[in-house]
């Protein structure tokens, strides 16, 4: 069974995932947006077999098991109450405008 390690870790300029040599982000939202995505990467590399797992390597460096496939309940418990906290957020934004569109010159 092939291994995928998903590593969510602080770079000087945000909050990264590693995977297999590649990084991808920064994530906007931070920690919280990069675990969540890690997870649900995670989630879906253990449905097509793969030995999944997100480990968050700490300021100190240690790193911990954040979420195993297989082992821990998809979605984490955790983020409900990140998706609380984002449907409050959304709520108290304001509604905007449609931008108008430009001509395009012929």
């Amino acid at each position: 069974m092939a291994r995928a390690h998903y590593f969510v870790t602080k770079r000087s300029n945000g909050w990264f995932i590693l995977l297999e040599r590649e990084r991808y982000g920064p994530f906007s939202g931070g920690r919280e947006a990069a675990l969540i995505a890690a997870v649900q990467a995670a989630h879906q590399a253990g449905k097509d077999g793969h030995e999944a797992s997100v480990r968050l390597r700490a300021v100190d460096g240690r790193v911990r098991i954040a979420w195993t496939f297989g082992s821990d309940p998809y979605p984490p418990a955790w983020t409900e109450s990140l998706r609380l906290k984002a449907s409050v957020i959304r709520r108290r934004a304001p509604a905007r405008a449609p931008s108008p569109i430009e001509p395009q010159p012929v």
